[in-house]
């Protein structure tokens, strides 16, 4: 049943990479605008531009295009940039890094800050109301809002941390927070309700008649178990931060992939668009996998339940 399991795996991860990439192409075929005269410049004249879309391959039909480039992203080749010149894959590699690093830190802000907010709303009744409330304003309030507002408190203001850039100690602190506090509210309402039913099954009045203390119960027996809910939700929420990161990483001057992504719409260099959207397309089913084999390894009675 576990190669079966790959294998359906790897076949749906195929198929959304297919279906992103051939979406992908299509739909930035009919945009308006012209690469090649962007390319070329506000100056130049009509022959140049048609010099220029000659050599960027545009000229060529268009499934003959899309079949070069399929084929190629089969082999891990995504073209190359219009703009830069470079690999398309070279590119992302040189950018991913500091991305991921953004991700994983917001990532696990978010883990530790909604299991908080679960914790302290499970806990204490008084606590629920809060709870929601900070809910609420992590869901209400934009993003690039909230990197604005910890960017002049805690840069400009208190000078506690760096304001742009990965050099310095701390740099990542300000844009995670930022990245994570919408997140942090999704895993809070996920685990709170997992808790909730938790609390009011047989697993928790055994313990408790078996005279265990009820800190014990919560933290040793419940938590664990509120967690199966919640790692598919951050399987979820990690796609989610890489193409948020767009708008962190410009307000904070990050050199990742979300400000090559916007550098590439504005210059409308459609190979590296096309790549990016696949890289962030093929994130998506991976972590989902990365998911259910956690859950699997870490409470192999439902990987069993299933098998049965």
């Amino acid at each position: 049943m576990g190669v079966r399991w790959v294998v359906s795996l790897l076949a749906q991860a195929v198929a959304v990479i297919f279906l992103v990439a051939t979406s992908s192409f299509f739909l930035l075929q009919v945009i308006p605008g012209d690469p090649a005269s962007v390319v070329a410049g506000l100056d130049a004249d009509s022959a140049t531009v048609e010099r220029v879309r000659q050599s960027m391959g545009l000229d060529r039909p268009l499934h003959q295009r899309y079949f070069e480039w399929i084929s190629g992203v089969s082999r891990g080749e995504l073209g190359v940039s219009h703009v830069q010149r470079r690999p398309v894959e070279d590119l992302i590699r040189d950018r991913l890094p500091v991305t991921i690093r953004l991700a994983g830190f917001a990532l696990l802000l978010s883990l530790l800050l909604g299991l908080g907010m679960a914790v302290i709303a499970s806990a204490h009744s008084a606590g629920t109301t809060l709870t929601r409330l900070l809910e609420y304003g992590a869901f209400a309030f934009p993003q690039f809002w909230v990197a604005l507002i910890l960017l002049y408190f805690f840069s400009f203001r208190l000078g506690w941390l760096p304001m742009f850039g990965v050099e310095e100690r701390g740099s990542m602190i300000l844009p995670a927070v930022a990245l994570a506090l919408p997140n942090a509210a999704v895993v809070s309402r996920t685990a709170r309700a997992s808790l909730r039913e938790l609390l009011q099954g047989n697993h928790a009045l055994a313990a408790r008649a078996l005279g265990i203390p009820k800190s014990r119960v919560f933290l040793i027996h419940l938590l664990p178990l509120a967690m199966i809910p919640v790692l598919p939700v951050l399987a979820i929420q990690a796609g989610y931060l890489l193409a948020g990161a767009i708008v962190v990483e410009q307000v904070f001057g990050l050199p990742g992939l979300g400000r090559l992504t916007l550098s590439a719409i504005v210059q409308r260099d459609l190979p590296l668009i096309q790549g990016i959207i696949v890289v962030f397309g093929l994130a998506f089913p991976l972590l989902n996998a990365s998911a259910d084999f956690l859950v699997g390894l870490l409470w192999p009675r439902l990987r069993h339940g299933q098998s049965s």
